[in-house]
């Protein structure tokens, strides 16, 4: 049975030194640059501040419908009327409604880059997983909604998110998400989707590495690839150069045995000059067996980069990958339900989306050792703990990163 997750004492402590009025003001300097859709500014009632502060709370204590944020607003409306000064009644679903459906994504979009990119250390040799996602329930007269996002693996972070566009492709929206975030030194990984020669250029421009997958969208070079390591294993790589390492993992009942080689030496190869700064080939080789069995399964997967690096740190790299699908997506689907939320008109969908990334990213960097899933019950039931997260990253040392 696990042991209980203690409030960490950083939060009861912001917890316990909440200013309400203090907090209003950072609020509202925090969001002070956030356009507002409504144009007779004399009639509003509700700040955008107020409204963002509320959806982005709102997703913190259990809610992942526009229904379910409302009826919190209601049940809250005493301590939210406190942070405006005066008695207001709840804003109602259609004030939430209209909200995310007219207010520009690139307005969020800009406060994720600003307030989260500067938290990670250093993005120098960090991987950086690139990867799309639909919002399975969003799909407005047949126009779906789909995201591609940059997951810094380490830190658990967030750090843009862009819409594809209708009629194009997940790599049309890589240039865009480039110009956000300063990516120098690190790694950035992709599917098969990102592996062409425009986007290596694109990273190399940007000075970071490129850990690219290799499949059948690039015939030529996957079909040499796969050539080149079968050669090498029949003839046990007798006086081939190459970096390797292997891994044993024993779980789910079954015994994993991973086997990572790279190879630098590319003279063979034609066309290499296509891949701007390829260093290497890497081949993982993945051998699954049943506990209490002698049949086995043997996998393999091909990616190029353009680090030089160790077959222990591509080990790293590549199973790090599959963080922004366990530690985002996954996180997205299941904790808050994204796939079955049917917001679709307007900028709903991608809004809602963004606002559940910047709650994910606030629970890592205010508590880092729970999970989303503790965060949210801990707000949700823990006396003050909403109060204690929402002071450190608004009162305290991370605001700095809202200037």
């Amino acid at each position: 049975m696990s042991r209980r997750k203690p409030i960490d004492a950083k939060i009861l402590k912001a917890s316990q030194e909440f200013d309400a009025k203090l907090f209003a003001e950072t609020v509202k300097g925090a969001f002070s640059d956030f356009p507002d859709y409504r144009r007779n500014q004399s009639r509003v009632l509700y700040p955008i501040w107020y409204l963002s502060l509320i959806v982005l709370c709102g997703f913190f204590c259990g809610c992942n419908t526009i229904e379910e944020i409302a009826d919190y607003a209601d049940l809250q409306e005493d301590w939210f009327s406190s942070l405006l000064g005066e008695k207001v009644s709840a804003p109602s679903k259609g004030t939430f409604w209209w909200f995310l459906v007219k207010t520009p994504p690139s307005a969020l979009k800009s406060y994720i880059q600003r307030w989260f990119s500067k938290i990670p250390g250093s993005l120098k040799d960090q991987l950086l997983a690139i990867d799309g996602k639909r919002l399975k329930g969003a799909n407005f007269l047949d126009h779906i909604t789909h995201i591609v996002e940059l997951f810094a693996a380490d830190d658990r972070l967030c750090l843009a998110s862009e819409k594809v566009l209708d009629k194009t492709v997940e790599k049309s929206t890589l240039p865009i998400i480039l110009e956000q975030v300063d990516v120098e030194g690190a790694i950035i990984s992709g599917d098969a989707h990102f592996t062409v020669p425009d986007s290596a250029e694109r990273v190399v421009a940007a000075k970071a590495d490129y850990l690219f997958a290799v499949k059948d969208n690039q015939p030529s070079l996957c079909a040499e690839m796969e050539n080149f390591f079968d050669q090498a294993h029949a003839i046990e790589w007798n006086e081939l150069p190459h970096s390797f390492h292997q891994e044993i993992d024993k779980g789910h009942g079954r015994i994993e045995t991973r086997e990572v080689r790279v190879v630098e030496d590319l003279d063979w190869l034609p066309n290499a000059g296509k891949w701007k700064n390829l260093a290497c080939l890497i081949e993982v080789r993945s051998t699954r067996q049943k506990i209490g069995s002698t049949a086995s399964e043997v996998s393999k997967r091909l990616y190029i980069s353009s680090r030089r690096a160790s077959a222990k740190d591509f080990a790293k790299w590549v199973r790090q990958h599959w963080s922004i699908e366990n530690k985002c997506h996954w996180v997205a689907d299941v904790i808050f339900e994204e796939d079955e939320n049917v917001m679709d008109r307007g900028h709903s969908a991608e809004n809602m989306s963004l606002f559940r990334r910047l709650a994910m990213n606030i629970a890592a960097v205010a508590d880092p050792q729970r999970g989303l899933a503790g965060v949210r019950r801990a707000a949700t039931f823990g006396t003050g703990y909403l109060k204690g997260i929402l002071a450190i990253i608004f009162c305290n040392e991370v605001s700095k990163n809202f200037s």
